[in-house]
């Protein structure tokens, strides 16, 4: 079984997406590498940082991306350390 991304268009741009199954499969450097490939998140023409897939913006300056850093700092407590609900 594979664990390489899935691609989809979404809105003419393909992007490689993972279902949760694959994320779980996943090593931590194979999620470092998925997280680095630029698929998630990018900093668009206006400077503001947006979810690819949503294209959702997230973040227009480094103080909003500081506050969102904290957030997901106070949400890593609760995930568990290894895996968690395998599907």
């Amino acid at each position: 079984m594979s664990l390489a991304p899935t691609k989809i268009k979404l809105n003419a741009r393909e992007l490689e997406v993972v279902d949760i199954p694959t994320m779980y499969r996943m090593s931590d450097e194979q999620y470092r590498e998925f997280v680095k490939s630029g698929e998630l998140l990018y900093v668009d023409h206006h400077d503001v940082l947006r979810s690819y897939v949503a294209d959702y913006p997230l973040a227009t300056s480094q103080a909003q991306l500081d506050i969102l850093i904290e957030e997901l700092h106070r949400l890593r407590g609760k995930l568990p350390a290894e895996g968690g609900n395998k599907l």
